[in-house]
């Protein structure tokens, strides 16, 4: 059995235990201890990880190291710190320490590039981001387009209001961060080219076609060109999947196998569609989602492993009225084929991943009662609909994966429930319901909770389980109880802990 040492991003269960719960293949996954894990902004124990990671290594087949927890103590210290770059990429020279004691072990690695959120809020960013997030948003949008040429009069006009509203100590503090993580970014580059890693991707964590992501993104791919590396090092949008891409990733390698992987679309049109919180059609994300994880996309059903059927309308509408969204969902867009061409593939032995990312942040219910409706809630091999559609993607590809390796039927099948009981039941109504219900009757709001198991995660539970057993009654009776907690003590995501029945 191959052993596979996986450093996740941080502790939220989409980075720390997803990749534990997946089906099971002929791998052994070893993580580090969850207190040497940091808690949202508070930093991981770095040197203990350090540690882990070395003695760890030398037993290791492979290991999977997000460098920005290794390096920064997780995502969100990566965008809080004040260390120079000399002090972290010490930190990422770890690498070359694993591969000299292990030479035999493939090493693979990821680091993203820091986002820029468009909202004014502090929950993941520096605490000034509260007052000035947006426009510290806008100064990188109007920067970039001004630099292009292309900044009209009126965005112009608003630039001189952004400038005046940024405090020059917050637009300093931030813009001097990210420079020192772009210099650690192209240190880790050079290990890269070295030989010191065998397999790196740069995830761009929520990203838009201008801004100061997109300029950082260029200032990468010209080190990548310049280092000879365009071929080894993909840069697309991705961040919490990134951890289960780079363990598909190792175990296609390990197992000497390249899965290959069919897409098709809800709409025709839906391919060319720029998701929301990303910079690329989608299909163009797809492209190195595949490659990324150790796969090949072909072109025709019967050449297929897998089929990847990708449920999007002709548009992204981000919490848009039901009138907005008729044209691009229900006119350019056929689930009736979409679920005919499930069934076909199915019937011709092949492995169905659906990703259900018409809808961001949560899965696309009217498709999914369909699915249940049909009896292919079990039938197919993978489904996520969570978050970003990178995030989903990432996820329905690694798991289609390890069943394809494993065949692992119960574990493919309490995977698939704890998707359901997530994405479905939570992501697409009880977040809403809680929102709106025990979090303000609690005197809390959706970032500040009563407590990681208080009385707000416990309305969320009954609610949870209510919502599944009235509407989804044939996957509620395949679970006993399901533990719920709030890991960030915050609304968006929950841990669920799936108890199942034989």
């Amino acid at each position: 059995m191959h052993r596979i040492v996986l450093l996740p991003l941080d502790e939220r269960p989409c980075n720390y235990t997803f990749p534990r719960i997946m089906p099971k293949a002929d791998f052994e996954l070893i993580e580090p201890p969850k207190e040497y894990m940091g808690l949202k902004k508070r930093p991981a124990d770095r040197d203990k990880l350090a540690r882990w990671a070395l003695e760890e290594g030398r037993r290791a087949d492979a290991v999977i190291l997000s460098l920005d927890t290794l390096i920064y103590g997780g995502l969100i210290p990566s965008r809080l710190h004040h260390e120079t770059k000399e002090e972290l990429s010490a930190r990422a020279d770890l690498v070359k320490t694993l591969k000299a004691q292990n030479p035999s072990c493939k090493i693979y690695a990821f680091q993203t590039i820091m986002r820029c959120p468009f909202y004014s809020l502090s929950d993941e960013e520096p605490d000034y981001y509260a007052r000035c997030g947006a426009e510290i948003h806008l100064f990188g949008r109007y920067t970039h387009k001004q630099r292009l040429g292309i900044l009209s009069e009126e965005e112009e006009r608003d630039f001189a209001r952004v400038k005046a509203k940024i405090p020059a100590e917050a637009l300093e503090d931030y813009t001097a961060r990210r420079a020192v993580n772009l210099e650690v970014l192209f240190h880790t580059l050079d290990l890269v080219k070295e030989g010191a890693l065998d397999s790196f991707i740069v995830p761009q964590d929520d990203s838009a076609p201008y801004g100061f992501t997109s300029l950082d993104q260029q200032k990468v791919r010209t080190r990548i060109r310049e280092a000879g590396l365009l071929l080894k090092v993909p840069v697309y949008p991705a961040a919490d999947d990134t951890g289960m891409t780079m363990l598909c990733r190792a175990v296609n390698e390990l197992n000497g196998k390249t899965p290959k992987i069919y897409v098709y679309y809800a709409s025709a049109k839906g391919q060319f569609v720029t998701p929301s919180f990303e910079d690329r059609s989608i299909d163009a994300t797809v492209k190195n989602q595949i490659l990324a994880a150790g796969c090949r996309r072909v072109y025709s059903l019967p050449e297929c492993d897998i089929m990847l059927a990708v449920n999007i309308g002709s548009e992204m509408l981000y919490l848009k009225s039901e009138e907005e969204m008729n044209a691009a969902y229900q006119i350019e867009r056929s689930l009736p084929e979409y679920i005919d061409q499930i069934e076909y593939a199915l019937s011709q032995g092949k492995l169905v991943a659906v990703a259900d990312v018409a809808h961001p942040t949560q899965n696309d219910v009217e498709l999914f009662k369909l699915l249940y409706d049909e009896g292919l809630a079990f039938k197919i091999h993978a489904y996520a609909g969570w978050n970003t559609s990178s995030n989903t993607l990432g996820t329905v590809i690694c798991e289609s994966c390890l069943y394809f390796h494993g065949r692992d039927e119960r574990g493919n099948r309490d995977f698939l429930l704890h998707r359901y009981y997530d994405d479905v039941g939570y992501c697409s109504h009880t977040r809403t319901w809680t929102d709106v219900n025990p979090v303000p009757a609690n005197g809390c709001t959706v970032f500040v909770l009563d407590g990681e198991r208080g009385k707000c995660v416990a309305a969320a539970k009954e609610e949870l389980l209510r919502y599944m057993r009235e509407n989804f009654p044939l996957l509620a009776e395949k679970v006993e109880d399901v533990d719920v907690s709030s890991p960030w003590n915050r609304t968006f995501e929950m841990e669920f802990v799936l108890k199942t029945k034989d």
